[in-house]
């Protein structure tokens, strides 16, 4: 009996170290872990607390036992904002229906913190197991503060980059990469001729299977397989509408703006066509008031007809004038020019190619002889050029010139040459000079 007597004590001693041991890594859990733990009794009455919750609620539990209210949710509001009612508290919901209650936002003022602290809220109750009420309630408090502020902040976002969108001129689309609409805005519900309801969801293709093979189907498929984002103007041929579009890629997919650009087209049609007409007229008149000898050329294939062979020169500051003008006085005389002729036609020459010089930095002259015994001169430079406001007066005026004109001389080449031929642009000029053995006579009397 003794030696039973001393084994069963040996084990009660063995049981009490065991359970002194799980209290002990029980205590030390419940003082570490960092989830905030709060154990209420059966009346609600706050008994323990653990050093992370008191952390996240900025109280110690001395504090928190001598609130009016024993609930740590007490003041909180929900994340709508409204205030919790004596029902809405987790742990008093888990002691009243013996159920846990989880996954409750709590919102409140930290003592010591700025702005709302929000927990996520897990309440347990503690039953009894003789069937009666529960014995008591635990709350794991999870601080979600950082992460409440990050969605809310990225909601905001969503919301205006939403508010942009819909208020945009342009239509605005988003595909995911299985090409099914996944916003609309609402020029986008305009231009498509259906809501937002009736595009989501749904692929492109299958809306507009007449857009395949187009430009439209290219840049698409560019951008979704990895292309830069693009800009192009095309026509949607099913309403004869041409638009404008800027597609770029998205994580999820493409999202592309379309613009009517039909008035633009109109406008700078209206706008190229009034140009036309104003050169057409410039040209007419300053072919009338020279006795037709300059003629504007607005195309490589108004200049005339190039001579078979020709010598080119390179035009430099330091270079080739002298020899541009003894090859023009060559290719005249053997021609049969009388002395008048060929000065008048090296004058020209030498006017044209220092206008190159000095307007353009250089350039290059090509002197040929034509089959009908007309030398030609060209003289073409990558300079200014000469603008359509400059020309009548380069044209007319003895020694006018600006910095962006083929400045002195234009007046007397007119003077000394039978004709001259100009195409000139913002990218360069050229200039071709023809002049015949024996002058032909003007039935004009204007004198040139």
């Amino acid at each position: 009996m003794n030696l039973s007597n001393a084994q069963d004590e040996a084990e009660r001693q063995d049981a009490a170290q065991a359970l002194l041991e799980s209290e002990r890594r029980y205590l030390t859990l419940f003082e570490t872990m960092a989830h905030g733990v709060v154990w209420q009794d059966h009346a609600g009455r706050i008994t323990s607390v653990n050093a992370a919750a008191q952390r996240m609620l900025g109280m110690t539990l001395e504090q928190l036992q001598n609130m009016s209210k024993l609930d740590p949710s007490r003041a909180g509001v929900h994340e709508d904002g409204s205030p919790f009612r004596d029902e809405d508290r987790p742990s008093i919901l888990a002691l009243q229906t013996g159920r846990p209650v989880r996954n409750v936002l709590l919102g409140f003022q930290h003592p010591t913190l700025p702005g709302t602290r929000w927990l996520r809220i897990d309440a347990t109750p503690e039953l009894d197991p003789a069937g009666g009420p529960p014995l008591g309630v635990y709350s794991v408090l999870e601080d979600i503060t950082d992460r409440v502020r990050a969605e809310r902040e990225a909601t905001e976002a969503a919301r205006t980059v939403t508010t942009i969108l819909e208020n945009v001129t342009d239509a605005f689309f988003a595909i995911n990469k299985e090409w099914r609409y996944t916003y609309v805005n609402r020029r986008g519900e305009e231009v498509s001729g259906h809501t937002s309801e009736q595009l989501i969801g749904r692929s492109i293709w299958d809306i507009y299977p007449d857009i395949i093979d187009t430009m439209f189907d290219e840049q698409f498929h560019n951008v979704m397989n990895g292309g830069d984002p693009v800009t192009f103007e095309a026509l949607y041929t099913a309403s004869q509408t041409w638009y404008r579009a800027h597609v770029y890629p998205t994580p999820d997919g493409i999202a592309f703006y379309l613009r009517n650009i039909m008035h633009e087209r109109r406008a700078a049609e209206e706008r190229q066509s009034a140009e036309i007409r104003q050169r057409e007229f410039m040209r007419d008149v300053l072919a009338s008031v020279t006795n037709g000898k300059l003629r504007l050329c607005f195309r490589e294939a108004d200049l005339p007809g190039a001579p078979p062979r020709a010598e080119r020169i390179t035009l430099t500051p330091e270079q080739g004038l002298r020899r541009l003008r003894q090859v023009a006085e060559e290719a005249a005389r053997a021609e049969g020019f009388a002395d008048e002729r060929c000065h008048d036609l090296v004058t020209a020459a030498s006017e044209a190619g220092m206008n190159a010089v000095v307007h353009a930095g250089g350039g290059a002259a090509y002197v040929g002889v034509l089959p009908e015994k007309i030398v030609q001169i060209w003289i073409v430079d990558e300079g200014p050029g000469i603008s359509m406001e400059n020309l009548p007066r380069a044209a007319l005026q003895k020694g006018y010139t600006t910095a962006g004109t083929l400045g002195h001389g234009m007046k007397m080449m007119l003077r000394a040459v039978d004709r001259v031929f100009l195409r000139t642009s913002p990218s360069g000029a050229t200039v071709v000079l023809e002049q015949e053995p024996v002058p032909k006579p003007s039935l004009l009397l204007n004198d040139w």
